[in-house]
C-alpha cells in the first residue's frame, strides 16, 4: 500500500481527491488505482497488467520502473473516454458505468461489449504512456502516438469483435501514410482509427512495424511550420 506521504503527494498532483477516495498499488507495482466510486481496484489492476503484457508483446513496452496512476473518474471534465497526461504518468479514465453512458451509438466500435471496450480504452491510454517515454524529434509526434494507441486498442479486442469491426471497412483499400495525419485525427477520430487499422493490417508484420514506429525508424510525423 502507499505510505501516507505518498498518498498526500498523489492527491496534490491530482489537484485534490475526494475524502473517500482510495489509492491502491496493484500487484504489478507499475500501476496505482485511484477511485472513490467503489469500482473494484483489483479488477482494474488485472486489466492494466493484461494490457501492459499485450502491449509489450507487440513492441510497446512499459518500463518496470514506471508508476502510472490510473484515476477512475465518475465524470470527465473533457468529453473524452480517456486521457493520458504527458510527462505525468497519469491516466484519467471514466468508471466503467460512466464510460458506458458516454459511448456514441454510431461509433465503429459501438458493437463491443462494455468490459472489452473498457479494456480497449485503457490499452489505448497505456500505449500513450509507453510512447511518451520515446524521444520525438519534432514539436509533436501526435500522429505516431495515436496510430499506436488506436491500433493497440483494436488489437486488444476479442477476435469476434475485431471481425465485426472489419466487416464495415474496406480492408483491401490501399491506405498511404499521408492519409494518417492530425487533420483527420482531429476532424474525425473514428475515421482515423479505421484508417490506422487498415494501414497496419496491410503491413507484412504488424508488430514489427509498430516497433519501428515506436523507435522512430518509421516517421509518421514531420516538422510543421
Amino acid at each position: 500500500m502507499l505510505k501516507p506521504l505518498e498518498s498526500i503527494l498523489i492527491a496534490i498532483l491530482l489537484g485534490g481527491l475526494p475524502a473517500n477516495a482510495q489509492s491502491v498499488v496493484c500487484p504489478d507495482p507499475r500501476f496505482v488505482i485511484l477511485s472513490d466510486d467503489g469500482t473494484p481496484a483489483h479488477r482494474v489492476c488485472r486489466i492494466a497488467q493484461e494490457a501492459a503484457e499485450r502491449l509489450a508483446a507487440c513492441n510497446v513496452p512499459l518500463s518496470d520502473t514506471r508508476r502510472i496512476r490510473i484515476e477512475l473518474m465518475p465524470e470527465m471534465l473533457e468529453a473524452c473516454l480517456g486521457l493520458y497526461h504527458c510527462g505525468k504518468d497519469l491516466i484519467q479514465i471514466p468508471t466503467p458505468d460512466t464510460m458506458q453512458s458516454m459511448r456514441a451509438a454510431d461509433s465503429s466500435l459501438s458493437h463491443v461489449p462494455p468490459e472489452p471496450f473498457f479494456r480497449g480504452i485503457l490499452t489505448h491510454e497505456l500505449a500513450h504512456a509507453a510512447f511518451d517515454a520515446q524521444p520525438c524529434p519534432f514539436e509533436s509526434c501526435i500522429t505516431a502516438s495515436e496510430y499506436i494507441a488506436y491500433t493497440m486498442q483494436i488489437m486488444s479486442l476479442p477476435a469476434a469483435d475485431i471481425a465485426t469491426f472489419e466487416s464495415g471497412l474496406k480492408m483491401h483499400k490501399k491506405i498511404s501514410r499521408d492519409a494518417l495525419n492530425p487533420i483527420t485525427l482531429y476532424m474525425n477520430p473514428d475515421i482515423f482509427l479505421s484508417l490506422a487499422w487498415i494501414h497496419l493490417h496491410q503491413r507484412s508484420d504488424p508488430c514489427a512495424y509498430i516497433g519501428d514506429v515506436m523507435q522512430g525508424r518509421i516517421r509518421m510525423d514531420y516538422e510543421r511550420h
